[in-house]
């Protein structure tokens, strides 16, 4: 192995040609786990050197491609609790006054036409985001007036959509109860109350509602919600306390719909259920099934690649996890 010295003469790249010769020589020795550390070191070495160069390019900015991405999925549709909180809240208050949610199924005033307050409600959503959050708070608030506060069950989950950009899931958790009052019979809004519920910690209650709507039927509901089932369910089934079924939901919602399946989310599950599975059988050949997978839908993801190829590693599957180590090297 080259020395300290070495190492701090030689450049990465050079270092990593010097690995590579190791372990290709005792690759062809036979011993495929000892050359597997060395294809390791030699895969970081390359990394660290793309990265540094990347950051004099690029003025010291990273790229996405080498850093990965968060998922940070756009806000339309159904609410996704888990992602929305990975954002830093919106730091200033809403210029507005806020919006009570009211489940009271007094009728709207009659000058108001309902199909165009459902229009303005649709544009408004079309709206939300980060960054126009408080100007869709305002909006919110004006058709509430109009409406002397009888906000339809659209208005009212919203508003709790808002609420939680805005960084208030206490309130955002009120306004989806005040909009399944209205509409019982919504398996969308019954996933937002299991979505807010998970974000409010309450993972008792999110398990309520999110199973209710698994037990309802996926067929029952279109893509876009049955992605958010997914994912909301996975996470709430992992919080409390059942890494294997989130493993498998995982592989379920991956199946289903793979271009929804967030690559950051999957790998953090996986990388959770290998280091659970140390001592589970079963949840670590979940893990590594689930990695597999993930690299079928996504085979020149680097980081895909690289997390398979230390899973295999650590199970002691070294002549697989070595032929992936020398494929991030090509």
């Amino acid at each position: 192995m080259p020395s300290d010295a070495e190492q701090t003469s030689q450049p990465s790249g050079a270092m990593a040609d010097r690995y590579y010769e190791l372990a290709e020589s005792m690759n062809q020795r036979g011993a495929m786990e000892l050359a597997v550390p060395f294809y390791r070191q030699a895969v970081a070495l390359l990394l660290a050197e793309r990265e540094s160069l990347q950051q004099q390019l690029q003025g010291g900015a990273v790229s996405p491609a080498l850093r990965g991405s968060a998922d940070q999925d756009a806000l339309h549709g159904l609410l996704e609790a888990a992602d929305v909180l990975t954002d830093k809240p919106v730091a200033a208050e809403p210029a507005v006054q806020p919006v009570e949610p009211s489940a009271s199924p007094a009728p709207a005033s009659p000058s108001v036409d309902q199909d165009q307050l459902e229009a303005q409600i649709a544009e408004l959503s079309d709206e939300l985001s980060a960054k126009t959050a408080l100007q869709v708070m305002a909006g919110l608030k004006a058709l509430a007036d109009q409406t002397k506060g009888q906000l339809p069950a659209s208005g009212l989950a919203l508003l709790g959509k808002t609420q939680m950009v805005l960084g208030k899931p206490a309130d955002s958790l009120k306004s989806f109860e005040a909009a399944l009052v209205k509409d019982p019979q919504s398996l969308d809004l019954q996933i937002n109350v299991g979505a807010a519920h998970l974000a409010n910690q309450n993972v008792d209650a999110a398990l309520e509602f999110l199973r209710g709507v698994w037990t309802a039927g996926l067929d029952q509901i279109d893509e876009k919600s049955r992605s958010a089932l997914f994912r909301n369910l996975s996470s709430a089934e992992g919080k409390a306390g059942r890494p294997l079924v989130a493993l498998q939901l995982h592989r379920s919602w991956l199946e289903q719909l793979p271009d929804s399946v967030p690559i950051e989310r999957a790998l953090k599950c996986a990388n959770q259920g290998l280091k659970l599975g140390e001592n589970d059988g079963l949840i670590q050949k979940e893990a590594l099934q689930l990695l597999r997978e993930l690299r079928a839908v996504h085979p020149s993801e680097r980081q895909v690649i690289q997390a398979l190829a230390d899973g295999l590693e650590s199970v002691g599957d070294y002549r697989e996890a070595a032929l992936l180590y020398r494929e991030l090297l090509k």
